[in-house]
């Protein structure tokens, strides 16, 4: 190996100077950045839907509490009771329904999204290594 220098690599070397430039700089942060706008719609999106939820399921409640205390319902207090938690039970399964849905397209679109990036990044790289 006359000629040549060859040095030595450190024991801990992650090969940080072979990442390509396409990972560098503004590109990183912009795709940060839309990760962390759709981490936070995401959020926002699971907080409506709850609150939304929560507003329905206590005007519910209050209206049950109106009722059973009403003269008119003296009676019917057991029937009102059975009536209240059946539909809870039906409004809270449905809720986690709607929670999973929206779970599930928030999931689909950052797969797309991830897909386009990594369709984008591998066409610059492809232009890169042609050039």
């Amino acid at each position: 190996m006359h000629g040549t220098r060859s040095y030595p690599t450190p024991a801990f070397d992650l090969g940080w100077r072979s990442i390509p430039s396409q990972l560098e700089g503004p590109n990183v942060l912009f795709s940060l950045g839309r990760v962390q706008t759709d981490a936070l719609s995401a959020v926002l999106r699971y907080l409506i839907e709850a609150l939304s939820f929560l507003k329905s399921r206590c005007e519910q409640d209050l209206r049950y509490l109106q009722e059973i205390w009403s003269p008119a319902h003296v009676n019917d207090s057991f029937d009102l009771w059975c009536t209240f938690w059946q539909d809870a039970l039906l409004d809270y399964s449905k809720e986690a329904g709607r929670m999973a849905d929206i779970g599930s397209s928030i999931a689909a679109k950052a797969a797309m999204r991830v897909h386009g990036e990594e369709k984008l990044f591998a066409d610059n790289l492809a232009a890169r290594t042609v050039v």
